[in-house]
């Protein structure tokens, strides 16, 4: 009997990623069952990748699978080749010439998006909910951002959105630091989708920088659960996880299609929406103690300035005023009264920026029912008086 001759496939993988690497996995997992195929293995590092790929096509190649078209010279080169050919991903603009044995094969990312969004408004309590982007022009980038901001449309929701600027090198201290300002703006406790992994991972830095806690002011999750990135993360990263395994077992059977004469005059698009989240710390469904906290804090920020006191808060919880304190404390590290009187303090602090009314009247519609004890306290706060302050800060008043 004559021996059925194996195919030689090229794959061209970012296998610095855990997706890269499961990718491969189904990939080789297809190839096992289904077909005798030989694979070269090329990983993908940037330019020097296309010297590899030549060399790879001299040789002799049946098929290639390949992701990171994003680089145009090895678009560019790929577009006038007739081997057939499946890319992982979206199409590039280097292969817009090329129609003839070609086929995509992609996650269904806007719906990633909406499925981050969805899993973070289960949570519950947020004041505003945010996406991270890592290039503001990349297909991912671009597509799980819609997916996640059209969760949230027609509701009242406070959905905010990050691009990073295009000379920005993503993770440098300029990067996290620009980034660091945009967490610190969103109204707390917030809920962060970031496009992938490592992205979370920049803003697990920048949230330290300006000293958010996460999950208890803002909860997180990143896309790929690359699980060397999620377990060492601090704290570790709740990520989704799209089945990379399946993605490369479509790229197989799709491109061994392709070879046996399948869609060859065309290009196709074939979509995988499998996914799952896996929970780490970073963002964790809601436990009653959480929500209780939750709660108090919502309460303050409502009724700080009506002159409520601590009593008033329990009161509120329906809870012992030990459970409460204990609770308070243990998530945000202060008590009850201290979050009263710090809510009151900024607003002081507001007035005096921005108003020219006198001071007595300022402390008495902050919810201060002495002059005198608000003065003291202003003062042992921020370590100048109330007419010191307002002197310093007159120039500065908001338009």
């Amino acid at each position: 009997m004559k021996k059925v001759k194996a195919h030689k496939i090229a794959v061209v993988l970012r296998l610095a990623f855990g997706s890269g690497r499961d990718i491969l996995y189904g990939i080789s997992r297809y190839a096992r069952k289904r077909c005798r195929w030989q694979l070269h293995i090329i990983n993908f590092t940037g330019d020097n990748t296309l010297t590899e790929i030549q060399h790879t096509e001299r040789k002799g190649v049946d098929g290639i699978i390949a992701n990171g078209l994003d680089n145009a010279l090895i678009a560019d080169h790929l577009s006038r080749s007739d081997t057939p050919l499946v890319v992982i991903g979206a199409r590039s603009p280097g292969l817009r010439r090329r129609m003839r044995n070609l086929a995509f094969v992609r996650n269904d990312d806007t719906d990633i998006g909406r499925f981050g969004a969805d899993y973070l408004a289960s949570l519950g309590m947020a004041h505003s909910y945010g996406f991270v982007d890592w290039a503001a022009t990349g297909y991912a980038s671009i597509l799980r951002r819609e997916g996640f901001v059209a969760r949230f449309k027609g509701s009242d929701a406070d959905v905010r959105t990050y691009s990073p600027t295009a000379d920005l090198e993503k993770g440098s201290l300029e990067d996290i630091t620009a980034l660091s300002k945009w967490l610190a703006s969103l109204p707390k406790p917030a809920a962060v989708m970031a496009v992938h992994d490592l992205r979370a991972i920049h803003v697990l830095e920048a949230a330290a920088m300006v000293g958010i806690r996460i999950p208890h002011e803002m909860a997180l999750i990143g896309v790929d659960n690359d699980e060397l990135l999620c377990d060492t993360a601090e704290p570790t990263l709740t990520s989704i996880a799209p089945d990379h395994t399946r993605l490369g077992e479509l790229a197989a059977e799709t491109l061994n299609g392709l070879m046996g004469g399948q869609e060859r005059r065309h290009a196709i698009t074939i979509r995988s929406s499998a996914k799952t989240i896996v929970e780490r710390q970073s963002a964790k469904p809601v436990t009653p103690a959480t929500r209780l906290v939750q709660q108090a804090t919502e309460f303050i920020r409502h009724n700080a300035l009506k002159g409520i006191g601590a009593v008033d808060v329990v009161s509120h919880l329906g809870i012992s005023r030990r459970l409460a304190d204990a609770r308070f404390r243990q998530f945000t590290g202060q008590s009850i009264l201290a979050a009263i009187l710090e809510v009151r303090l900024e607003e002081v602090k507001r007035r005096l920026r921005d108003t020219n009314t006198p001071i007595a009247k300022i402390t008495a519609a902050c919810g201060f029912r002495g002059e005198n004890y608000a003065k003291k306290l202003f003062k042992s706060r921020f370590g100048i008086s109330m007419t010191a302050w307002r002197a310093q800060h007159a120039g500065k008043r908001n338009p």
